[in-house]
């Protein structure tokens, strides 16, 4: 066993104080109990780092049906690793137990098939991969080797609230300190085994202003194509972390330099990188990213059909124009194109068809606003309609770039007032 670095209360500025109440209602009663149980991951980082924590997680010795046991306000979740969310009126607590170290998996629990609804009798194991990525990871273990088997070890960190102190197994307060993001392990085999570790890599190491170390970089340039195994619905909520995270455009610029936006929507950039798509994509996609930065600061948060709206616009809005040329009706193309780039299987996002047909009404919404002449009674239903508010942010947006909106627009505005 390697001996922790650890910071006494006084050799470090994190105070119990700085937690959410949730969060100490949760560690203070696992205590009480006589779990062993630290603060962990983002929240330690950011707030070393004086920043504020977008939530709080936990990890304890305490093991989940222990949890559940000791909080009626919990609720035990997920296949791959078994964890207890602890509910309180507009948070939830991420309670983890410490997770074993397995460098090799044990060779029985090697691709071992997961239930399904047509194959119900196979046995739940503790431990089970598929290719060697883990989808099955049920053992527990000590705190060690919880912080060894984290992604990065600025997240490794542990705040124990007993005594104040900060435990340090992986090195992170030194690349705390050199502003580094440093894959706990060797780069090449934690990313095999969770392929989304590189979208977390570039975002977090943009939020932060931190550089990621070469080998791990280097690593995520070699490795992207292998995002392909990764969960498309975990793909999509990494992908609105990042659309709503306040440094959407300098993470677009990190992950196209590294291949890994290009992996992720390969035909949207490869559409970006014809005459077309450099000339009107690109800089209509920088601005979009940098509108949802404005609003992250501005406290905003818009409904995810209009980002989609508005990041593949113009890719749409091209295919709209093609199909229009071969004599398709406006709005016929709108949905058409609509459901030919959100719903394209080479993409690794799982989009939801909510979300999809959101994304239809805006843009259908656009042809609908050109052909009003902005008085009639017509004009006044489609205010109305559902949609309509996004469907005018996305004309004042387009307008920015296309000054022959900039009429319509007005007239719409004028409506509006």
């Amino acid at each position: 066993m390697d001996e922790p670095i650890i910071l006494t209360e006084s050799q470090h500025p994190l105070r119990r104080s700085m937690l959410s109440w949730e969060a100490l209602r949760v560690l203070t009663r696992l205590d009480e109990a006589g779990y062993k149980g630290y603060l962990c991951g983002g929240g330690v980082r950011d707030l070393l780092l004086g920043r504020e924590p977008k939530d709080y997680d936990v990890a304890t010795d305490a093991h989940p049906e222990e949890i559940k046991k000791l909080f009626k306000n919990c609720r035990i979740i997920g296949r791959r690793f078994k964890l207890a969310h602890i509910f309180f009126r507009d948070t939830i607590i991420e309670t983890a137990t410490f997770r074993a170290l397995l460098d090799t998996p044990p060779p029985e629990a090697e691709e071992v098939p997961l239930p399904t609804r047509r194959n119900t009798d196979v046995p739940d194991p503790t431990f089970a991969t598929r290719g060697g990525v883990i989808v099955r990871d049920n053992v527990y273990g000590t705190p060690e080797e919880d912080a060894k088997r984290r992604d990065f070890t600025i997240n490794g960190l542990f705040y124990d609230i007993a005594d104040g102190s900060i435990i340090d197994y992986v090195g992170g307060l030194k690349d705390l300190e050199h502003r580094v993001l440093r894959v706990i392990g060797d780069p090449a085999t934690r990313y095999h085994e969770d392929p989304v570790r590189m979208v977390r890599a570039v975002r977090i190491a943009s939020q932060l202003d931190f550089e990621i170390e070469h080998r791990a970089r280097e690593q995520i340039m070699n490795m992207c194509g292998e995002l392909q195994s990764a969960s498309r619905e975990r793909m999509y909520e990494e992908m609105l972390k990042i659309f709503n995270c306040g440094c959407a455009q300098k993470i677009f610029d990190r992950s196209w330099r590294k291949g890994l936006f290009q992996t992720i929507y390969p035909a949207f950039s490869a559409w970006l990188q014809t005459e077309a798509g450099k000339a009107r994509g690109l800089p209509w996609v920088k601005k979009a990213l940098k509108q949802f930065d404005v609003w992250k600061k501005a406290g905003l948060k818009p409904m995810p059909a209009l980002q989609h709206a508005l990041l593949f616009g113009p890719y749409m809005e091209c295919l709209v124009s093609a199909m229009s040329e071969e004599g398709v009706p406006a709005f016929e193309a709108t949905v058409q194109a609509t459901a030919d780039v959100l719903r394209d299987k080479t993409n690794l996002t799982q989009i939801p068809k909510a979300v999809v047909f959101d994304v239809e009404r805006i843009l259908g919404l656009q042809v609908q606003m050109r052909k009003s002449s902005g008085q009639s009674k017509y004009a006044s239903r489609l205010r109305r309609r559902k949609g309509f508010d996004e469907a005018l942010v996305y004309l004042k947006f387009a307008s920015g770039l296309d000054a022959s909106r900039k009429e319509l627009l007005a007239r719409w505005m004028a409506l509006a007032d």
